[in-house]
């Protein structure tokens, strides 16, 4: 059978067009790039197709390759569309570091790559050898770097079909379960000569796998479960990547009065935060019916865990985690069904169940939970009210003000550590897409993702809130002169305190009678006094305030995010206190 009835022609002379109409053609908007001797093709291939109007993503030119990658995860967790990424060899591809992490972790449909040196002999065809640093950019295996950490990994050979290994590499990223792929790609193949025309499938053609219906007998025991439970807990994480999800779990935890948790590495907004029956349920501990969706890890094992003879259901493309090696968790139904289609199901069958005395019940729960939303909101109120009167600023009320000024469609990145939970209260998102976290435990995510955000939303006004540390670890320099450059501005809140929860809360947790807390020798975990991150805006033609004073706070973030909407980066820089007073 001929492939011309299936393949799609583009306009080529060199395999490095067909890779770039491959990857537009694929859904990829934007190359975040980051200069190499040996990845020039690349510049050659976009410049070419703008001027000749053939298809290919725009090149973003980034000056570090963590936060190249950083930003393309921000720019898919935004768009829902696969991103992009090239560096230069082994050491670029080094240089990803921990956001490869978040990455895998997160589960998010990006095709990593990275030049390979060239190992033809020098003025054997084009693209062979031409520097002495080449003989040192061949290692054994450079894939093996990030094998761990990716769904699928190939190095171009010059007996592929350059245009089918990137669609087929977006294939795998892009169906479930979703999660990073990586090209290594050669210099001398990627300018291998095609004849003028290159035909391959573009990912449409050969297509995504399609979400997954749960067994009917499924969805009937889960309804049945909740229904007739006196304890229900349903635990989100991951689900609300789909807008879809957000407002079915709303239809069914309405129906049911259901609570919903999210687990601590919930990445977005699985579930509006100022519902009634959002976090005002029991513990897992005293659950009797559980539903999980899209979790990796709901609740500590042992103290936290359901009773024996609660029902649980666990639901997503890889129920059973298969990334992860060690998983102590039970349940009564591993569904390797999309949650959409599950909460539909459930729903359905919940509808043909209930009964006089499961309404009463249910009413009953209802109630309860709007009272103790009642009380938390009024006791954020109380709280952030006491703070405002404090001559120095704490990390609640900085919070609480970040969250009186933002829109309710714009896009709050919180990677504020120790002040997370305070960021996520205080900021009340009620929309898809419009909270998001990094899905892994790596630190960095957050400037580079900002950037990415703000590309792939240019209209929505793009806020990061971090923790100093995070902050430092993402390499915001490089952010920053992205975020002005590309003329895509977004504002960065940094809790100063001037530590690590990690080596002074954590410590402290481990040692608590030991000679480190018992001498307050914090060594290890407190960088104190820290950088004036206020400054790295200023150098980067941005608005950079560093604020200490409580009156302060709110006017410094007014500016911020006036000086965002006319086009400049921000930093407001607060000082707060450290975990450990």
């Amino acid at each position: 059978m001929s492939t011309d009835n299936f393949w799609q022609s583009f306009r080529t002379d060199e395999w490095s067009d067909a890779i770039v109409a491959a990857m537009k053609a694929g859904g990829v908007d934007h190359l975040f790039f980051v200069s190499g001797t040996e990845i020039n093709f690349f510049q050659e291939a976009i410049a070419k197709a703008e001027q000749r109007g053939t298809p290919a993503p725009k090149l973003i030119t980034m000056v570090h390759e963590s936060v190249a990658l950083n930003a393309a995860l921000g720019s898919t967790m935004v768009s829902g569309r696969p991103a992009a990424s090239i560096v230069h060899v082994d050491v670029g591809t080094f240089h990803y570091g921990a956001a490869l992490h978040t990455a895998w972790r997160g589960g998010y449909p990006v095709l990593i790559m990275g030049g390979s040196g060239p190992r033809a002999f020098p003025g054997s065809m084009p693209g062979a050898r031409d520097s002495l640093v080449q003989w040192q950019q061949e290692p054994r295996d450079q894939n093996g770097i990030v094998r761990d950490f990716t769904k699928a990994d190939h190095r171009l050979e010059h007996q592929d079909n350059p245009g089918l290994i990137v669609s087929r590499m977006l294939q795998i990223a892009m169906s479930e379960a979703r999660g990073p792929v990586y090209l290594s790609i050669p210099r001398e193949t990627a300018m291998l000569r095609t004849g003028g025309e290159s035909s391959f499938p573009t990912v449409e053609q050969l297509g995504i796998a399609r979400p997954v219906a749960p067994a009917p007998e499924d969805a009937r025991d889960i309804a049945r479960w909740l229904v007739k439970a006196h304890n229900p807990l349903v635990f989100t994480e991951r689900s609300g990547r789909d807008p879809t999800a957000v407002y079915e779990l709303v239809r069914l935890s309405e129906l049911l009065a259901l609570p919903i948790a999210e687990s601590a590495g919930a990445d977005r907004m699985n579930f509006p935060h100022n519902h009634a029956h959002f976090g005002t349920g029991p513990r897992s501990r005293e659950s009797d019916a559980l539903l999980m969706l899209d979790v990796t890890a709901p609740f500590i094992p042992g103290n936290e865990s359901p009773p024996a003879s609660a029902k649980i259901a666990w639901i997503g493309s890889d129920p059973v985690q298969s990334r992860y090696k060690t998983m102590e968790y039970r349940a009564d139904i591993w569904s390797p069904a999309n949650t959409v289609l599950t909460l539909r199901a459930v729903y359905a069958e919940a509808e043909k169940i209930l009964d006089k005395s499961d309404l009463e019940r249910i009413a009953a729960r209802r109630e309860k939970m709007a009272m103790r939303r009642r009380q938390i909101d009024a006791e954020l109120k109380e709280q952030a009210a006491l703070a405002a009167k404090l001559d120095r600023p704490n990390g609640r009320y900085v919070a609480h003000e970040l969250g009186r000024l933002i829109q309710p469609d714009a896009i709050l990145l919180n990677d504020a550590i120790s002040n997370s939970e305070f960021v996520r209260a205080y900021a009340r998102r009620q929309t898809a897409g419009s909270y998001l976290r990094s899905g892994g435990s790596a630190g960095g995510w957050g400037s580079g993702a900002a950037f990415g955000a703000k590309l792939a939303a240019p209209d929505r006004d793009i806020v990061l809130a971090s923790g100093d540390g995070y902050f430092m670890f993402g390499t915001p320099m490089a952010a920053l002169w992205a975020a002005n450059y590309h003329k895509a501005p977004y504002l960065s809140v940094v809790f100063v305190n001037g530590s690590y929860s990690t080596g002074t809360t954590g410590l402290k947790r481990l040692y608590p009678q030991g000679v480190a807390v018992g001498s307050e020798n914090y060594n290890g975990g407190v960088f104190d006094p820290p950088p004036d991150f206020a400054k790295l805006a200023e150098a980067n033609g941005g608005y950079g305030r560093y604020v200490t004073e409580t009156a302060d706070v709110g006017p410094a973030l007014e500016e911020g995010l006036r000086q965002v909407r006319k086009g400049s980066p921000a930093v407001v820089a607060v000082r707060v206190p450290g975990p450990i007073g």
